[in-house]
Order: C-alpha cells, then sequence, then structure tokens
C-alpha cells in the first residue's frame, strides 16, 4: 500500500519541487541560494534551516510521507543504501550522527508542526538525549534496526525514534508534548539555554553556511 499523499503547505515539498517561494529563500535571500546538500531518485539531504550546531542536517523523502515508518514500509532497500552512504559521509566530516524523529500519523496531534516526514542527523551523542528522555518518564522500546520502524504499529501511530551507532530506539510521545520536542532536547544535550534551540527565536546562519561548505563534495549514489 502506498502512503504517499498530496502534499498541501508543507514547505519542504515546494522546496524539492524547486519553489522559490520558501521559507528558506525569504530567510537567507540568496546567501546561499539553496541548502540542498545532495540527492538521490527519492531522498533528498538538506541543511537544516536553523543548524542547531554545525553538521546539522536533514534526510527527507521527495514524495509526501508524514513518517519515516510509511517511507520504511514502501522504499526499505533504497533509504538503507542512502543512510549507509549519509552516515559514512557524516563521519568522515563530522562524527557518528544521531538520528531523531517525530514520526506523526494521519489525525495525530499537530503542535509538533510535521507536515512532512524527515529525519535530524546531528552531531550529538545518542546516550546524551536518551538521559534526558528517560529523566522524563518515556517508555520505549529497542527495535532491530529501521526495517521494524516500517511495522505496525508505527506505521499508524506518532512516534520518536532515536538511532546512534547501528542502534534503534522507539520513544513513545505523550499527549499534549510540546511543539520542537525532540529539537529541544538535542538542545539541551547541546547545552542551548532554553528557549535559543527553537528556530523561530535563533536562526544560525553561521552554521548553515560552514555546514554548506563542510559538505560540498558529497554525492549520493
Amino acid at each position: 500500500m502506498i502512503y504517499s499523499v498530496q502534499c498541501e503547505g508543507a514547505d519542504f515539498c515546494q522546496e524539492i519541487s524547486g519553489s522559490s517561494d520558501t521559507s528558506f529563500a525569504r530567510v537567507y535571500d540568496g546567501e546561499p541560494p539553496s541548502r540542498r546538500i545532495a540527492a538521490t531518485e527519492r531522498f533528498e539531504l538538506l541543511a537544516d534551516m536553523s543548524p542547531l550546531v554545525a553538521g546539522h542536517i536533514l534526510l527527507l523523502p521527495k514524495d509526501h510521507y508524514l513518517s519515516f515508518a510509511r517511507v520504511i514500509e514502501n522504499n526499505l532497500a533504497e533509504l538503507e543504501d542512502v543512510l549507509a552512504q549519509t552516515i559514512a559521509l557524516y563521519a568522515n566530516t563530522f562524527t557518528t550522527p544521531l538520528i531523531l524523529e517525530h514520526g506523526s500519523a494521519d489525525g495525530s496531534d499537530q503542535k509538533a508542526c510535521i507536515t512532512h516526514a524527515h529525519w535530524h542527523l546531528l552531531p550529538v551523542h545518542g546516550a546524551d538525549v536518551d538521559v534526558v528522555l528517560e529523566q522524563e518518564g518515556l517508555m520505549y522500546q529497542d527495535i532491530d534496526g529501521i526495517a521494524d520502524l516500517g511495522r505496525a504499529p508505527w506505521t499508524r501511530m506518532p512516534y520518536y525514534f532515536r538511532r546512534y551507532a547501528g542502534r534503534s530506539r522507539i520513544y513513545l510521545p505523550p499527549a499534549g508534548h510540546q511543539r520542537q520536542y525532540l529539537r529541544s532536547v538535542a538542545g539541551r544535550a547541546l547545552a542551548i539555554e532554553d528557549p535559543e534551540w527553537d528556530y523561530a527565536v535563533v536562526i544560525r546562519k553561521d552554521a548553515l553556511r560552514l555546514t554548506m561548505r563542510m559538505t560540498a563534495d558529497w554525492e549520493l549514489a
């Protein structure tokens, strides 16, 4: 079953399609002209528009999905290949990446503002975010790999996904969690003062431009 749906109002979709009327274009005004790092037939690597730190990048599908659980259900083989290439490039340029995602579902709480599936890749140790999430009492389940994320019940419910050094874990988000929750957790792991992790509060243009320079030679086969 294909879960890709028509994209309505998702800025990522406009950006991937080549539109010049995007939040990124308005904020950066051509400097740089794009935040696109590399791409394959079905996936894109972008610099986060307001990186928490240099090396904060996003992996997302070109087709419109609400979560990577649904992406995996339809495109597991290509995603595994893209992920392996990306992790190798990232480790060579930055360090072992932490992958975070707030997966959304049809009809779920929209406070997280997830209108298009994306994974955050950050130069953060996985244990640092686990400490925060466990201290806040979130229940979790360790899974064998990303293939397990593409199975029920994750394809039809919200979740928090964490992957680090080949180990994957799914946390269960409680009702009413704040917007940008995982971004705030990563911010705490990076010792960023509250609320400066919020992209509506601080846009780190220098960090994006440095990220683009450091990934300028990245290519995905």
